[in-house]
């Protein structure tokens, strides 16, 4: 019977623990990022880029990080063409990457330390459609990334 009551307390801990936790990467110590936006899609206009642009640039001036000039962490927005199972999606996806040290042979690498994506069904909808529902997909992972931000750095 105590090996039941270890095992309940512990994985009630675990559940706990994991519930306020948004991802298993850490959003600490990031006072500036290089901000970018790239679309490889061929159903989303290039001129998209701005607006997308200027959201990332909302969000991070909330944050109170610095996006001036050049830093070695990327923080970026990706948009791509994918096919599955004969169906045309969207591919969003929020990074951060940044050079980084390894422990064991001591190499400075670059390595993406958040990744989040959200797929978007393309099936039969038109550019405009597809515009506002991949901004409101950026909205949501700008908005994760924030909240993540927010919670870690308190």
């Amino acid at each position: 019977m105590t090996k039941f009551i270890k095992f309940t307390l512990i994985f009630s801990l675990f559940s706990v623990v994991s519930l306020h936790v948004q991802s298993m990467f850490l959003l600490t110590k990031i006072p500036k990022l290089y901000l970018v936006v790239e679309n490889y899609s061929q159903k989303i206009p290039m001129s998209l880029k701005k607006e997308i642009y200027d959201e990332m640039k909302h969000i991070t001036n909330e944050m109170q990080i610095d996006t001036k000039g050049y830093s070695f962490r990327t923080f970026g927005i990706m948009i791509n063409d994918t096919r599955i199972a004969d169906k045309d999606i969207l591919t969003v996806e929020l990074i951060l990457g940044e050079e980084v040290h390894r422990m064991d042979d001591n190499e400075d690498i670059y390595a993406l330390t958040y990744q989040k994506k959200n797929y978007i069904d393309a099936e039969g909808k038109n550019n405009d459609d597809l515009s506002e529902e991949l901004l409101e997909n950026i909205d949501l992972l700008l908005s994760e990334f924030s909240n993540q931000y927010k919670e870690d750095n308190e």
